[in-house]
């Protein structure tokens, strides 16, 4: 009786063993499972791509004084970017969009130099914005728009090297770029998913910091005595879009 006890007791704790750790087998296996599934949800949430838009910027002068008139005309012009987003469970999503885009404006009529140039000004940007979606197809964005400006190009005018120092403070359209490569901007807008992969959007975006000031002065007067105030300038555009997502994996 003794050596079939010890023999059950044996057998009872092999099957005991081999249950725990199939068990733990089990155990891991669904915690796998778990955490790949996750990671797949996760995954379906993210999307990149690539944008490219049509931009209509004119450049916003603040008039804070009197005698400030209608400086900037619109300006074709474009943009390219990549981006990347996120959307989380519910109605918010969020995106960072780094690339290129030219801004600037046309300067025409009442200028100091009396003629017709366009002022292009090459940005590389970042618009880190916030998505709201009110259906899986339609949603609003808005949010900061970072920008580094890597050169200028257009006619601009050049003073002659004639002038005195004072004379081409007087007529100076602009000041120097360089104290002001850095901008940051405001934007809202709306997108719709047309298809799966494209979306297209309308947006406008206006600086909250200036890219340059401009002077006013009265030609009536002698050279570099009818300065009458200087005034902000601020890019501004409106722009249209168009997203292609790639789909990860």
């Amino acid at each position: 009786m003794i050596g079939v006890f010890k023999c059950l007791s044996a057998c009872s704790l092999g099957v005991g063993t081999n249950l725990s750790i199939k068990m733990k087998k089990l155990k891991i296996l669904i915690t796998t499972a778990l955490l790949f599934h996750l990671g797949l949800i996760q995954a379906q949430n993210f999307n990149y791509g690539l944008l490219a838009g049509y931009v209509c910027a004119n450049a916003h002068v603040i008039k804070n004084n009197e005698y400030a008139t209608r400086l900037f005309y619109p300006m074709h012009s474009f943009n390219v970017n990549g981006f990347i987003e996120y959307r989380f469970p519910g109605a918010w999503g969020i995106a960072a969009e780094p690339g290129f885009i030219r801004k600037g404006g046309i300067v025409d009529g009442d200028n100091h130099f009396l003629g017709r140039f366009d002022l292009q000004l090459n940005y590389l940007q970042l618009p880190i914005i916030a998505n709201l979606y009110f259906t899986d197809r339609f949603y609003i964005i808005f949010g900061p728009e970072f920008a580094y400006l890597i050169n200028k190009g257009g006619n601009l005018p050049v003073l002659p090297e004639t002038y005195t120092p004072f004379e081409k403070e007087a007529y100076k359209m602009f000041t120097p770029f360089e104290d002001d490569t850095f901008e940051i901007s405001g934007m809202i807008g709306v997108n719709y998913n047309i298809i799966s992969k494209i979306d297209i959007g309308l947006r406008y975006s206006h600086g909250l910091t200036k890219f340059s000031v401009t002077s006013w002065i009265n030609h009536r007067y002698p050279v570099g005595h009818g300065t009458m105030g200087y005034s902000n300038v601020y890019n501004q555009y409106l722009q249209f879009i168009v997203r292609y997502k790639i789909k990860p994996g």
